[in-house]
C-alpha cells in the first residue's frame, strides 16, 4: 500500500522514514479468513454465502467478479464488535466467480479471496435435448483414434441446451467425459452448431467446410453458425459468411460441458421454432478444414470408418469422403446410424427444436 504523505510532513533520511512513519500511523494489515465456502465450491444458486473472521468492529466488503465480464456485484456489512465474525450474501453468476473480500479498520486493511462455481444455466430454458450415451460412433461404425490421448467418452454428445437472459443466450453441449486433450479442456473436440432463426431472410445449408461430408437438410437451414474448439477463438457467423462478433466460450470440465454465451441483441430472442443442428467431431489445428482426419482401419490419430475385420458396406467407403460426425442429437424418430451413413446417399442432419422432448431412437 503507498505510504499517505498528504500531510505535508518532509521526511529528511530515507533510512528513518519507516520507523517515525510507524510513529504517526501507517496504516497496517488487518487479519482476515473467509471460512465458507472453500474456494472452487461448486454451486446452483445465484448467491452464495460467504463468511469468515476479521478485527471485530472492522467494515466487511466483498466484491464478486463475473467470468463473462459485466458489472462487479458489491456488498457490504460490519463484522461482531466482540466476536470479528461477519456474513455475506454475495450474487454469483454463470461459471466461476472470484470473491474478494476486504476488511478495514481506522487505518488498517486486509483483504482475502475465494470463488465458486455455478454451471447451472441462467435465464429461461428454451431447449434442452438429450443424446443416448455411447453413440459416439458416428453411423455406427466409427472408431476412436488408437493413441491413448483420447479417452473413451471424449466424443459422446449426451445434451444440447440452449437458455437466455433479458440480455444473452447461452448456447450449451455436455460430453460424457471431457477431459484435457494436449493440454487443453477443449483439446479433442471440434463442435459446430447451425442455428435457424426462422425470421431470419438468409439461410444455408452447407457445412462448415465441404471436406466434412455432410449438408444440413432444408428444414433446418441455418441463419447462424457457431463453431468452438480449444486452440482457436470460437466462430459466429451468418449464413453469408460475416462474422457476427466473439462469442464467449467457457469450459468445465467437471460439469462436462461447453458453453458458448452470445449477446441477445445480436443473436436474436429464441422461441421454440428455431432449430439447432449440433455436430461433435474431432479437432485438428494442421487442417485447413479444422476436422481430424479418417482412415481404415483407425491409425494413432485419425478416427477409423470401421472396426478391423467388420464388413458393413460403409467399411469399404472411401475414408475421405465419409461424414466427419462422431456425435450429433438427431429429432425424434430419426436414426443417427441411418441419417449419418454415407451408403444410403447424401448425408444431411437435421436439428432440433423447443418442440423436441426426446433426441432420436
Amino acid at each position: 500500500m503507498a505510504l499517505d504523505l498528504s500531510a505535508g510532513r518532509i521526511l529528511e533520511r530515507p533510512d528513518i522514514v519507516s520507523d517515525r512513519y510507524v510513529a504517526h500511523g501507517m496504516p497496517g494489515s488487518l487479519p482476515i479468513t473467509v471460512t465458507s465456502p472453500a474456494s472452487g465450491t461448486r454451486v446452483t444458486s445465484t448467491t452464495v454465502t460467504v463468511s469468515g473472521t476479521t478485527t471485530p468492529d472492522a467494515s466487511v466488503v466483498a466484491e464478486a467478479a463475473p467470468p463473462t465480464g459485466g458489472a462487479v456485484p458489491i456488498v457490504s456489512t460490519k463484522a461482531d464488535p466482540t466476536t470479528g465474525d461477519w456474513t455475506l450474501t454475495v450474487p454469483v453468476g454463470f461459471a466461476t466467480t472470484t470473491i474478494t473480500v476486504t476488511a478495514t479498520l481506522g487505518r488498517s486493511t486486509g483483504y482475502t479471496q475465494t470463488s465458486v462455481v455455478n454451471f447451472t444455466l441462467p435465464g429461461t430454458t428454451l431447449l434442452n435435448d438429450t443424446d443416448p450415451t455411447g453413440d459416439d460412433n458416428g453411423p455406427g461404425t466409427y472408431q476412436y483414434p488408437t493413441s491413448p490421448d483420447f479417452a473413451p467418452g471424449s466424443f459422446d454428445l449426451t445434451d444440447l441446451q440452449v437458455s437466455q437472459t433479458g440480455t444473452d443466450v447461452y448456447v450449451q453441449v455436455k460430453i460424457r467425459n471431457l477431459v484435457p486433450t494436449f493440454g487443453n479442456s477443449f483439446g479433442a473436440q471440434l463442435v459446430d452448431i447451425y442455428v435457424r432463426n426462422p425470421s431470419a431472410t438468409s439461410f444455408s445449408t452447407s457445412a462448415a467446410y465441404p471436406q466434412l461430408n455432410y449438408g444440413i437438410a432444408s428444414n433446418s437451414a441455418w441463419s447462424e453458425r457457431l463453431e468452438a474448439q480449444g486452440f482457436a477463438s470460437p466462430i459466429w457467423l451468418d449464413a453469408s459468411g460475416t462474422s457476427l462478433g466473439n462469442p464467449e466460450f467457457v469450459v468445465d470440465d467437471t460439469s462436462g460441458t461447453a458453453t458458448l454465451i452470445l449477446p441477445q441483441s445480436t443473436f436474436g430472442t429464441v422461441t421454440s421454432s428455431w432449430v439447432f443442428t449440433v455436430a461433435l467431431t474431432g479437432q485438428n489445428g494442421f487442417n485447413s478444414y479444422q476436422a481430424r482426419d479418417f482412415t481404415q482401419p483407425a491409425g494413432a490419430f485419425t478416427f477409423g470408418v470401421c472396426p478391423v475385420g467388420d464388413t458393413a458396406k460403409i467399411c469399404s467407403f472411401n475414408p475421405s469422403l465419409v461424414p466427419d460426425v462422431m456425435d450429433t442429437i438427431t429429432p425424434p424418430g430419426v436414426s443417427q446410424d441411418t441419417e449419418l451413413n454415407p451408403t444410403l446417399g447424401s448425408v444431411e442432419l437435421q436439428g432440433v427444436n423447443g418442440t423436441d422432448t426426446q433426441s432420436g431412437p
